[in-house]
Order: structure tokens, then C-alpha cells, then sequence
């Protein structure tokens, strides 16, 4: 598990953040005549002029562009979220690289359809870059559970990584761990839908994983990734959980690995989480467990993985008609400064980042040299015994030797007497 993913470039990411911003939108853009000019492009810097560090080619000060297109999906809270067409609920105009929504069930922007994959890789460059100035080490990178074990045991669950189970009660962390004393926010799901308001961030338990209690699932193994990495298509209609022969379907789980659809089947992706049980299970609180974030990075390698053998057109992901939030040209919720699926649409390498891990190379239109080399070896090998043994029978033929087709055979078996 230790291979980690190289530094990132992220360019002028953040650059509209200043200094003192601790929440989604900079603080410097929530005052009054802000909101009422909806407009939230502040500079870089003590330099009034220097607007969204267009003065060091960061940024500029842009109309926010956003999605109008037709989606599908079950949507039914059309001109009541403000998530839809993101950021215009708050900001006409914002930065552009060169608040929050309400808790409604049945409303996923980051699952259940293509921008699953993008999505969660912004989440990971967005951390990574947070951690990297905590700690102050720019080359700090997050690293990738490869968790195609084919297992029925968490080999990053001990307590010298991501933490052991508890002797008395196993669904919680070991005392030994430093990840023991972790609690969860906006786990409470139902009780937010019902009071229509946003998670508080009050702490609401300690984490949880339950290897007891969980079904007798095993982790995916590495034929399920080379078979997901076979899938030539990254998504097909209706963008949703039931895609059948869908990359992106497969490798979120709602397919089997090979593409096709079985409502009772839950593979890579979903069955990670599954597997692990309690804070992991459940899309809302996942994120609490810090197993989510090299789960979501190994998940990341693949789809790079798969970039790199396919190099999609961006045809390939649907223009329209993908459930809210998944259309290509979408602006990802809650991100801000604003930033499209298509964006994030690309190799890693072309993001700045890269994984050191080699994934199956057995994929259907890509050769296996090994194989070819094996055969190409096996047919020299017949040509040359198949000379061989002409010359031998040409020597027998020049020294008066009878050939062995006219040769009398006896008829008497081998235990009687000649």
C-alpha cells in the first residue's frame, strides 16, 4: 500500500482564496454588497488590483458559466436546491482559473453517474493540497489502498495504519490506534432531511468499522479490475446506476466488474465500502473514515488507468441527459472557484499527479507480448525440429535404411514369445 501519488501542480487553484478563508466561499466575498452585486472575485495579495491574481496570470474575473442543458435521473426539487446550475444561487461572477445545499434524499452530484469519477478526484487534489500546507511539505502526497486482494480481511486495518478493531467491541477502533478516538459529523442523515437543514457539524459518535457484523463479502480481486479495465465504453445511457457495460458503472459498483447488470451485486468500488461496514457504508458519512481517502485514490489509479489505454474523446462523456450534476459541462458541487467535470476529464499526468502501480495488462484490443513472444518461440522451436527431421530421414534414405512405412510389422503382441 505504500506507493504513493507523486506532487501535484494544481496551478491556480485556491488563487482566489485569501489568507483568512476557513469555509466554502472566501470570507472576504460574505458581506453585503457581495451578495447583492453577486459577485465574489477578490484579489490576491495586499494589491487591490491584482484580482483574482490576474496580475501573476492566476485568474481572472469571469462570468460564471453553467450548465442549462437537460438532465435525467430521479430529480423531482427543480428551483428548490441551490445546488442547481452552481454558483449562480450566490455569485453571477467569480474567479477563473487560466454555499452549500440543502440535504435532500434522491439527490447524489457525486454518485450515480459519470462525475463519480471526477468528482471524488477533485476531493482528493482539494485534500491533498490542504494537507500538504499543514504540514508544510509540499511534496507530501496522499497515498492508494490497493485493496484487489480478493480478500476477506483489511490488510490497512491495523493499528500501525488505519487502525485495528477493538478486542471488547470490534465494531470500534483499537485503543492502540491513533484513529480511536476519531468522531463522526453528519451521520444523522434522516434527522437533517426532516428538519430541511444542514449537518452542524456536532459530533455525533465515534468511528465505526464492523468486521463482525458484515455479510460473508471478500474485496475485489485483480481479475475484477482487469475485467473493468476491458469496458471500452465510459458510460453508456441512462447515466445511472443501471448502465450496463459502463466503465464508470463498474467501477462505482452497481455493475458487475465485467459490465453487466445484477441488482443483487455490489463490486469494486460499492463493495469496498460494504465491506468495511459501519461510518464506510453510507455515502453521507464515509468521508469521516479515514480509509476513504486511499480507497478513493486506488479507485482514482484505475480510472487513470483506464484513460491511459482508452484516451476517451471528450464525446465521451454525455453532453446532456445525465442525472443532475453529471452532464459534462456541469460545475461540480459545492466546489468554488467553479470547475466543470470536463475539467478533471483527463490522465493524471496532464493534472500533475501520477501513481506508481502497474494495473493488469490483459485487456481486450491491447496485445500480450508476453503470449506472442511465448507462441512466435514455440513456432521457431516446431520449424526447427521439423528440419531436423527431414535431414535425418534424407541421411537414412542415402545409406540404403528402409523407410518406416514399408516396414513388416509382426503381429504378435509383446508378451509372447518372436
Amino acid at each position: 500500500m505504500v506507493p504513493l501519488r507523486w506532487g501535484l501542480l494544481l496551478g491556480c487553484l485556491g488563487s482566489a482564496l485569501g489568507p483568512g478563508a476557513q469555509a466554502q466561499f472566501p470570507r472576504v466575498c460574505m458581506t453585503v454588497g457581495s451578495l447583492q452585486a453577486k459577485e465574489c472575485c477578490p484579489p490576491l495579495g495586499a494589491e487591490p488590483s491584482n484580482v483574482c491574481g490576474s496580475l501573476e496570470g492566476r485568474g481572472r474575473c469571469a462570468e460564471v458559466q453553467a450548465d442549462t442543458r437537460p438532465w435525467s435521473g430521479p430529480y423531482v426539487l427543480r428551483n428548490q436546491d441551490d445546488r442547481e446550475r452552481w454558483p449562480r444561487k450566490f455569485f453571477d461572477r467569480t474567479c477563473r482559473c487560466t454555499g452549500p445545499g440543502r440535504p435532500y434524499k434522491a439527490i447524489d452530484f457525486s454518485h450515480q453517474g459519470p462525475a463519480f469519477v471526477t468528482w471524488h478526484r477533485y476531493h482528493l487534489l482539494w485534500l491533498e493540497r490542504a494537507l500538504q500546507r499543514l504540514t508544510g511539505n509540499e511534496s507530501f502526497a496522499v497515498p492508494y489502498w490497493n485493496f484487489a486482494t480478493g480478500k476477506n480481511a483489511c490488510d490497512v486495518c491495523t493499528d500501525q495504519l488505519l487502525g485495528a478493531a477493538r478486542p471488547d467491541d470490534p465494531t470500534l477502533i483499537s485503543r492502540n490506534s491513533r484513529f480511536s478516538s476519531w468522531e463522526i459529523v453528519c451521520d444523522s442523515l434522516d434527522d437533517y432531511n426532516r428538519r430541511v437543514t444542514l449537518c452542524n457539524g456536532t459530533y455525533e459518535g465515534l468511528l465505526r468499522r464492523n468486521q463482525v457484523g458484515r455479510n460473508s463479502e471478500k474485496l475485489p480481486s485483480l481479475k475484477d479490475i482487469e475485467d473493468c479495465l476491458s469496458l471500452k465504453q465510459f458510460d453508456n445511457p441512462p447515466f445511472f446506476q443501471n448502465s450496463t457495460f459502463s466503465f464508470r458503472n463498474a467501477l462505482e459498483g452497481f455493475d458487475k466488474a465485467d459490465g453487466t447488470l445484477d441488482s443483487q451485486v455490489m463490486s469494486l468500488h460499492n463493495l469496498v465500502h460494504s465491506f468495511l461496514n459501519g461510518t464506510s457504508a453510507l455515502p453521507h458519512s464515509a468521508a469521516n473514515d479515514p480509509v476513504f481517502v486511499v480507497l478513493h485514490s486506488f479507485t482514482d489509479a484505475i480510472f487513470d488507468e483506464w484513460m491511459k489505454r482508452f484516451s476517451p474523446p471528450v464525446d465521451a462523456w454525455p453532453q446532456e441527459l445525465a442525472p443532475i450534476g453529471h452532464n459534462r459541462m456541469y460545475n461540480m458541487v459545492p466546489f468554488f472557484p467553479p470547475v466543470t467535470n470536463e475539467e478533471l476529464f483527463l490522465t493524471a499526468d496532464q493534472l500533475g499527479y501520477s501513481y506508481a502501480i502497474d494495473l493488469p495488462v490483459s485487456v481486450e484490443g491491447t496485445p500480450d507480448w508476453t503470449t506472442t513472444l511465448s507462441v512466435v518461440g514455440m513456432l521457431v522451436v516446431l520449424v526447427g525440429l521439423s528440419a531436423l527431421l527431414l535431414f535425418l530421414q534424407y541421411r537414412r534414405l542415402r545409406k540404403g535404411y528402409t523407410p518406416l512405412m514399408e516396414t513388416q510389422l509382426s503381429n504378435k503382441r509383446y508378451t509372447e514369445e518372436a
